[in-house]
């Protein structure tokens, strides 16, 4: 079975401790083969004009042996669990419990919008990872 790396960025602008502190945790149950995560930090909303409440991010790498599919379809799985479901979307509009976006798998990026966001940067220096392995 193959290895995979990934990168992921989480952030909360709605209970960041406790929604951040639950998906953390729930990833660390996974029993993925190496997961590390940056350390909290507090930033503007980027691209979010439903509120200008500031956001909580974490950078995480790790690997994984789950092909892709299903690792961003247990990601979904998560953060419905954290509390953003449809019903939440609607209702709460501005509050986001936790986003859990799935920046890098392998050696593809697939959020390249996300690339420049200060947080991810920093995250990945706190983690002495680079967002591609050489």
């Amino acid at each position: 079975m193959k290895l995979h790396r990934f990168v992921l960025t989480l952030g909360s602008n709605s209970q960041p401790q406790a929604h951040l502190a639950f998906v953390r945790g729930e990833l660390e149950r996974l029993c993925l083969e190496r997961l590390t995560f940056s350390p909290a930090r507090e930033s503007a909303p980027v691209c979010f004009g439903l509120s200008d409440a500031p956001f909580t991010d974490i950078v995480s790498v790790g690997e994984t042996h789950l092909e892709q599919e299903d690792f961003a379809r247990l990601l979904k799985e998560l953060e419905c669990r954290a509390g953003r479901t449809s019903d939440q979307r609607r209702s709460s509009p501005a509050e986001i419990p936790v986003d859990i976006d799935l920046i890098v798998w392998d050696r593809q990026v697939l959020k390249p919008q996300d690339l420049s966001r200060p947080y991810l940067i920093q995250g990945l220096e706190d983690l002495g990872e680079a967002l591609l392995p050489e």
